[in-house]
């Protein structure tokens, strides 16, 4: 069973049914959650849910904001630590 979802088309003002993206695992919702949370125009943070209709895992808005303390944490590399800056200026 498809699950979807209903969202207004922009253009003609009418609502549509949008098919939700299912994932098998929550791992793998949750991964994809982080990636979008991280994406820089991103504004309400979304998260990783079981369907009670397809019993598989779907993303979707929560209705809080992401912080800025969120999407840094989000987007640092991983595998090692910044303790510093240094000035390449000073290396002429």
């Amino acid at each position: 069973m498809d699950c979807t979802t209903k969202f207004v088309d922009r253009v003609n003002g009418q609502l549509i049914d949008k098919p939700k993206r299912a994932f098998d695992t929550n791992e793998q919702a949750i991964s994809h959650a982080k990636m979008v949370n991280a994406l820089p125009d991103r504004k309400f943070k979304v998260v990783a849910y079981k369907c009670k209709t397809c019993f598989k895992f779907h993303v979707g808005r929560n209705g809080n904001n992401i912080t800025d303390k969120e999407k840094d944490k989000w987007n640092k590399p991983k595998g090692f630590t910044i303790v510093g800056k240094i000035d390449l200026n000073k290396f002429k």
